[in-house]
Parts: C-alpha cells; sequence; structure tokens
C-alpha cells in the first residue's frame, strides 16, 4: 500500500477545496451554480443550505487527510528536532549565564593563580534527549521507548558549560578552560517558547510544517467558515 501517495492524495483534495471555500467566502461568491466531476450544476432548491453541504464535505475531507497521516507526521521530524534542541540550548545559556559565569570563576580560582585575570568567552550547550534516547534503544533495542514517548524532562535536558580565557604571568594565553556547569533542566515555560520558536522557524525553513499541520489548520479554517456562513445565512439574517 502507497500510504506516503495515499497522504498526498488527501492533502491535495483538502488543500484544493479548503483553498475554493476561502476564496468564495473572501469574494463574497453568489452560489447559484458550481462544477463539481466536470458537470456544471444549477442550483434550483436548498439553496440556503449549500455552505451547510460545502463544509461537511471539506470535514470528510479533514478526516480522510488525517486518517492518511504518516505515522508521526504530527510529531518533530529531524530537521525540526534540531531547532528544538538549538532553541532549547540557546534559551537555557540566556536563561543560566549568571550562573555559568559563577561556575567559570570558582573553577578558574581553583586551578590559576588568583591574581591573574580571567574573561568568560562563550557559554554552550547541548541537549541530551535524543543522545539518550539513541544509546537506551543501542542497549534494549525495540524494547526502548521512541523520542515522542519519553517524557519532558527527559527530552529536554541539558548539558551546558562555560568557556573562559585567562592570563599567565599577566599575558593573555591562547588556550581556553573549559567549566562544567553539569545538567540543567528547563522549566516547562522555557521548553514551551523553545518548541514555538521551533514551529514559527521551521515552517519557514523545513516542509515539516507546511506539508503535515499547515493542510490540517488551513481545513478547520475553511470548514470552520462555511459552517458559519450557513448559521449566517439561515439564523442571522433578517429579513426585511
Amino acid at each position: 500500500m502507497d500510504d506516503g501517495g495515499d497522504f498526498k492524495k488527501a492533502r491535495g483534495f483538502l488543500l484544493t477545496y479548503s483553498v475554493f471555500l476561502l476564496a468564495m467566502w473572501f469574494f463574497k461568491a453568489e452560489l447559484k451554480s458550481f462544477n463539481l466531476l466536470g458537470v456544471s450544476l444549477t442550483l434550483e432548491h436548498h439553496k440556503e443550505s449549500i455552505w451547510l453541504v460545502l463544509a461537511l464535505l471539506n470535514a470528510y475531507l479533514w478526516f480522510r487527510c488525517w486518517q492518511r497521516m504518516p505515522r508521526l507526521g504530527l510529531y518533530f521530524d529531524e530537521p525540526m528536532h534540531d531547532l528544538y534542541d538549538t532553541a532549547l540550548v540557546w534559551l537555557a545559556v540566556k536563561v543560566k549565564r549568571s550562573a555559568l559565569r559563577r561556575c567559570a570563576e570558582e573553577q578558574f580560582k581553583s586551578r590559576h593563580d588568583p591574581a591573574e585575570r580571567m574573561k568568560l568567552h562563550a557559554c554552550s550547550g547541548q541537549a541530551m534527549g535524543r543522545s539518550s534516547v539513541a544509546e537506551d534503544q543501542r542497549h534494549h533495542g525495540d524494547e526502548a521507548p521512541e523520542l515522542h514517548q519519553i517524557t519532558r524532562e527527559s527530552r529536554t535536558k541539558i548539558s551546558l558549560w562555560a568557556n573562559y580565557k585567562y592570563t599567565s604571568k599577566g599575558e593573555w594565553t591562547p588556550f581556553f578552560g573549559t567549566a562544567s556547569y553539569g545538567e540543567y533542566q528547563p522549566s516547562a515555560a522555557l521548553t514551551r517558547t523553545a518548541k514555538a520558536f521551533a514551529i514559527v522557524k521551521g515552517a519557514f525553513v523545513t516542509p515539516w510544517f507546511t506539508d503535515h499541520v499547515a493542510p490540517l489548520i488551513l481545513g478547520a479554517i475553511s470548514t470552520t467558515i462555511a459552517l458559519w456562513k450557513w448559521v449566517e445565512i439561515n439564523f442571522l439574517t433578517i429579513v426585511a
């Protein structure tokens, strides 16, 4: 069975009819006739219900697209996970910068002459969720959970460190010291912010959002508008 091809067809139908509905609503088209599968149909009866029929048709196409969605299609793919991890680390470094500076200063004092000088060079980190899952799968095979099955805490744990420059006998050395902050567990607010940023950026730089999420959003919007038009015509229009 060609699941990928079936999904593309279902998505294509949904996008086509959703755009069609939105265009009719935006341009205030009068539904007196329309073309169905190459046949021109003129409406004579129940014209007040045409928006309901179109909404139900679009709802059917929405559910068909949903049912044909590839496994894990609504979960992040690898490029999206890259964006998410990058956002997590960037935000974590911003939040913990003062703590990383203190960590670097403490290590410098313990390893070097306190009379020498040090300067924070850069702070960085690495999201550990994917590497932890990969390691677990190497040891336990199919019994190990997949990335989307682990907890938020396990997925978003980060290893942070700070690099610093320092002087030796009053001269700046070409070497860098590295102070490990250890593991940092971001708050839910920070991880949600990172995920929102990844989704927004991913909508422009990766196909995941436009391929899997945007068609469902567009279909839901167009179906809702069609239902509203039906309600407006039948229950909210005041007959003079």
